[in-house]
């Protein structure tokens, strides 16, 4: 019988329950705002492109970027792949880490297939696959390198890399971050971080809408768009502005969306990311402290060191990852995500492929019950393991 109050540990996927005023500033949005921003000069329009602009700059403030170079769009994926085509042409060279999602990898072995790039991949000495700032220098400096792309957080272990360390080490060539996992729940100030270019979703740690996400660009790091088409300005010509925002975001924007992640943003602004951070880092530990304890349990990253985001996986011995996660869904329900997470590369790396992991994913909404009841399932679930053995 599963439980009355369902529990959501799920957030590496997507956060749930959103911040709070996020639905209501997209049906606000959809109710009263909903022009097409930058087409036209009518009362609609004009609101829309309040809004969008209202939350461009939520969005920098709480990233520490610059609302100009602050770029809105469908999400992490779309934006590292807008990177990654504009500065990696045929011939060049990318560094990246073991641990990286298919958002990166996906991409890059696309690159390598078509345009002769060579990625090169940095393992990382430590157990749990993350590289040194020293190790990813080494890498580049063996060979002519165009951009790092690394991700700041990984989404199966919840290990932080160090990105800002890397920045340094490895200037003056560009460092893009994968921010999907570490954007609203690692404090971030891009301005003092020495990165290139960060790619976030809004709909994870940030607490928006599906569908949102954000590039922020340093001073000086130019790319070309990935999509070309009207935008509202210069519509005189056929080529693209060449000023941001416009300059590479072509189409019309996702206003709702885009609202609703303002809002969030205004939340988390409010509520404090280190806050957020401190909250889901207690309850990562607490969890990791009760799954320690069960007989048959391996925990991936948890080291005893201060892990880099709420999220932590693990495998239980004699146990499908896929079955056991059904199972606390239905008997127990909590949710979790089993398999291999969009990201096959860390999972051999951290030799859990090609079976995988389940995966739990705290939010800033998550509480000790919630960590304790998934901890205690799982006692359950290895005793009826061991009630059957002969």
């Amino acid at each position: 019988m599963s439980r009355s109050r369902p529990i959501y540990l799920d957030h590496g996927a997507t956060s749930f329950p959103k911040a709070p005023g996020v639905a209501a500033a997209v049906a606000r949005f959809l109710d009263e705002s909903a022009g097409n921003p930058g087409r036209g000069g009518h009362r609609l329009t004009v609101a829309a492109s309040r809004a969008i602009e209202e939350a461009r700059e939520g969005v920098a403030a709480l990233l520490g970027g610059d609302p100009e170079r602050t770029l809105l769009g469908p999400g992490t994926t779309y934006w590292l792949n807008a990177v990654l085509a504009a500065r990696l042409g045929p011939g060049a060279r990318v560094v990246t880490s073991a641990l990286e999602h298919n958002s990166v990898m996906r991409p890059l072995r696309h690159l390598e297939r078509t345009w002769g790039v060579e990625v090169a991949v940095v393992d990382g000495s430590d157990p749990g696959g993350v590289p040194t700032a020293a190790e990813v220098a080494r890498a580049v400096a063996a060979k002519p390198t165009s951009l790092v792309v690394v991700t700041h957080a990984s989404n199966v272990s919840g290990a932080a890399l160090p990105v800002a360390a890397i920045a340094r080490a490895v200037a003056p060539v560009p460092v893009l971050v994968d921010g999907a996992q570490s954007a609203g729940s690692m404090a971030l100030d891009f301005a003092s971080s020495g990165l290139a270019a960060y790619a976030c979703s809004g709909h994870k740690g940030l607490l928006g809408p599906p569908g949102t996400g954000a590039l922020l660009l340093a001073p000086g790091f130019e790319i070309e768009p990935l999509v070309r088409g009207g935008t509202g300005s210069r519509s005189e010509s056929q080529e693209m502005p060449d000023f941001l925002p416009d300059g590479l975001e072509a189409g019309t924007p996702n206003g709702a969306g885009i609202a609703g992640l303002g809002a969030a943003c205004a939340w988390l602004a409010d509520y404090g990311v280190e806050a957020v951070d401190d909250h889901e880092q207690e309850l990562a530990r607490r969890l990791a402290a009760g799954l320690q304890e069960i007989p048959g349990v391996r925990l991936l990253g948890c080291d005893g060191a201060r892990r880099g985001t709420g999220i932590l996986s693990f495998t239980v011995a004699g146990k499908d990852t896929g079955e056991l996660a059904a199972w606390l869904d239905r008997e127990r329900g909590i949710m979790l995500r089993a398999g291999l997470h969009c990201a096959p590369a860390a999972h051999r790396r951290l030799g859990t492929f090609p079976e995988g992991t389940l995966r739990a994913g705290i939010g800033p909404f998550n509480t000790t019950d919630d960590v304790d009841a998934l901890v205690e399932a799982v006692r359950q679930a290895v005793l009826s393991i061991e009630r059957r053995k002969p």
